[in-house]
């Protein structure tokens, strides 16, 4: 453990102490008893947990060059994945901020449980699942080493043999969700849990509706960071929360709603008694409820048109012909933007000709992409979003290769 105060001898964020937290069980049970301590109200300390391959004494320079301000109320500094810039923001989490959205998950989701970690606890899901552990006075379930459909099977056996109420949540990843609805046992294991939060990055409407088929109790969550993970269950918010729509974009107000970044603006606006929170991301209100149509810097403006990245990519999963799929748009001379698609093809894969005409029967023909990226994986980031920095790389090294499929 390290204190900023120490390590470089400032004043800003003196209580600050940089702590590497992995996934497992003496990890887990040290980070609940600083957590424990924070959401009492027994320690000023702040905590900023580090995982992968982030150093903390390179964490400790980050924060002293970039932290602008000492937010009286922070207790848990979490930083953004970045997963655009590669530059993540400083996100300062109150207790009260996490006691909230602790207080509405599982008002929404039953009640408390023993809940499974099978995420990072250096991130906002993970470390929400331990959060939510310490306030419910159960220990989760850790489930060490990279994640495996056998190995989340018998954890999940494990936390419903563990909890008196045989009430078991669990949070994952989409990816991780294709996984283990590949997996019979895990499949039936799944289908055992109270609730299965499913959040991270977008999941298609085929993935959630084979997970339900299967009796799987899944909801899908949208959240970040800021709001100390998921605030919109099945697309309507946790109690305390609203949403507003402003010309296409999500903005987010209630008691989970951080504190503030801690370098930079503040990000927040204080209206109506609510902390606002104006996010990345495009949306609309359907019958009350939101859906998000993809992120404002994921509009790929190609022969002067104006493409929704994650409306594309969505259309290439459904052709059936990918397993995994990410769309961009790369530099070109002639369309200022290209729209590039990087799959992983499935078994149903025939060419990349035959994909760009089955997104083309699903929308404009100026949509279906015009390069075709084939790759064994996605680049995913541990937070089980898209790598897009990685993303970017690989599709431009496979165009200025000769490796990328390409219709002009």
């Amino acid at each position: 453990m390290r204190s900023l105060c120490e390590d470089r001898n400032v004043n800003l964020l003196s209580n600050a102490r940089v702590v590497r937290v992995e996934r497992t069980d003496d990890d887990v049970s040290w980070l609940m008893e600083r957590l424990a301590a924070a959401l009492s109200g027994t320690t000023r300390s702040v905590l900023v947990p580090v995982g992968g391959q982030e150093m903390p004494p390179a964490v400790v320079t980050d924060l002293e060059k970039r932290a602008a301000r000492d937010l009286e109320d922070v207790r848990i500094i979490v930083r953004t994945s970045g997963s655009t810039t590669g530059h993540g923001r400083l996100v300062g989490l109150s207790a009260a901020q996490l006691t909230a959205s602790i207080n509405a998950t599982d008002d929404r989701i039953g009640g408390p449980g023993t809940w499974v970690l099978a995420l990072p606890p250096h991130h906002i899901a993970g470390l929400q699942v331990v959060a939510r552990s310490v306030l419910a006075g159960t220990t989760p379930v850790v489930l060490t080493g990279s994640f495996d459909a056998e190995q989340l099977a018998a954890g999940i056996d494990r936390a419903l043999a563990r909890d008196q109420n045989s009430r078991v949540h669990l949070s994952l990843v989409p990816t991780q969700l294709v996984d283990a609805l590949a997996n019979d046992r895990c499949r039936e294991a799944l289908a055992r849990c109270t609730s299965v939060l499913v959040g991270g990055a977008a999941a298609g409407p085929g993935l959630i509706s084979r997970a339900r088929q299967a009796g799987i109790g899944v909801r899908v969550t949208y959240g970040m960071s800021e709001t100390c993970g998921g605030c919109v269950y099945d697309g309507v918010p946790l109690a305390g929360m609203q949403v507003r729509i402003d010309e296409g974009v999500v903005h987010l107000g209630g008691p989970m709603v951080m504190s503030g970044y801690l370098d930079a603006d503040l990000g927040i606006d204080e209206r109506d008694g609510l902390r606002w929170l104006t996010t990345s991301d495009l949306g609309h209100l359907d019958a009350g409820e939101l859906v998000i149509d993809g992120r404002a810097d994921d509009v790929i403006i190609s022969g002067g048109l104006k493409i929704n990245a994650a409306e594309v990519a969505q259309a290439v999963r459904a052709t059936g012909m990918v397993s995994r799929a990410a769309v961009l748009g790369l530099s070109d001379e002639r369309w200022g933007e290209l729209v590039t698609a990087v799959v992983v093809p499935s078994a149903s894969w025939t060419s990349a000709r035959e994909l760009r005409e089955a997104v083309a029967s699903r929308l404009p023909r100026s949509h279906a992409p015009r390069m075709v990226v084939t790759a064994e994986e996605v680049p995913m980031l541990a937070s089980g979003k898209v790598d897009r920095i990685r993303l970017r790389q690989w599709a431009e090294a496979a165009r200025d290769e000769g490796r990328a499929w390409r219709r002009d």
